[in-house]
């Protein structure tokens, strides 16, 4: 280590490569915000099969009425795509 300090070297992580570029920190970053939202997704989704007491769900825009099971399944899934692309954003940004 003392060579090191007196010739000037870089420390090991530097010279080896560990840091992750602009890019890489970019991924992480929009990976983590996409695994808070699909887990929420799914937390929101549980909420709305378990809690909900109205026969069916008004939908805006002129759009038929739902079962609210029908609302918690589609949230549930989209919740969980959401969250599988956040993961493997997040496996993947170690490679850049």
């Amino acid at each position: 280590m003392r060579d090191q300090m007196q010739m000037g070297r870089s420390t090991a992580p530097e010279s080896y490569g560990y840091g992750l570029s602009p890019e890489g920190r970019a991924a992480v970053a929009l990976g983590m915000i996409a695994l808070v939202l699909g887990f929420g997704a799914v937390a929101a989704a549980a909420y709305v099969g378990i809690f909900t007491t109205a026969a069916v769900i008004q939908l805006p825009g002129g759009l038929p009425t739902l079962d609210p099971r029908v609302v918690a399944l589609v949230m549930a899934v989209l919740g969980t795509i959401t969250t599988a692309l956040g993961g493997l954003t997040l496996y993947k940004s170690q490679d850049m």
